[in-house]
């Protein structure tokens, strides 16, 4: 059954732009969250651990917290870093929008989690494997915040013919890495936590094939 116009209506009335408060305060709680996940991963360190008789205890007894820590912030502050380009490039939100973002930001909140659990081991897929799903959550979220703000028409301004493809490329290709890396986590767990390390150059290679502006939105 189409929609009449006062459903239209009170669809446009749920759209919030930048200049509005309703914006700021999705963009306040998604700056707030990612913080305190990145905080909070110091807690999965454990300094009661670590032998105090010599000076390379710090490094020796907190080998696998510390990997994890690096790791885990590394992957954090991507996520934020696509996460703020995401928003830069948005003129509005709308509840779909905020649905999938809060979505993000509790699979973002339980990263610290699965990080205590990698540095008991960082070898076993006991520790690597639900690492590596919740990883795989927050990539494709991300996507799927991508293709619902290309549904809702949410961007800041026109976008460039064949933009949104190459948008999709690029932060599909991230997603795609992140879900081979869980697949080989079942087999070879710590060769799956290395192939991480393969997101930045993937999503470089798209970023320099792309046309003029590409970063401008993605």
């Amino acid at each position: 059954m189409p929609e009449d116009d006062d459903e239209r209506q009170r669809r446009r009335d749920r759209r919030y732009g930048r200049e509005t408060i309703e914006f700021g305060r999705v963009l306040g709680l998604s700056d707030s969250v990612f913080g305190i996940a990145l905080t909070l991963l110091v807690f999965t360190l454990d300094a009661s651990t670590v032998r105090l008789t010599g000076l390379s205890g710090v490094l020796t007894d907190q080998t696998g917290q510390l990997i994890a820590f690096g790791v885990s912030f590394a992957v954090i502050a991507n996520f934020w870093w696509v996460h703020h380009r995401f928003f830069a490039s948005l003129g509005l939100v709308e509840p779909g929008l905020v649905r999938l973002n809060l979505l993000l930001l509790g699979a973002v909140a339980l990263v610290p989690f699965p990080t205590s659990l990698l540095g008991r081991d960082p070898t076993v897929r006991g520790a690597v494997v639900p690492y590596l799903v919740l990883l795989s959550l927050v990539a494709v979220v991300h996507l799927l915040l991508l293709v619902r703000a290309n549904a809702a028409e949410a961007w800041r301004g026109p976008m460039p013919d064949g933009m949104f493809r190459w948008l999709l490329a690029g932060w599909g290709a991230s997603a795609v890495v992140t879900l081979l890396a869980l697949g080989v986590a079942f087999l070879l767990p710590v060769a799956a936590l290395a192939m991480l390390l393969l997101t930045w150059p993937v999503e470089a290679l798209v970023a320099y094939r792309a046309p003029a502006g590409y970063r401008d939105w993605g």
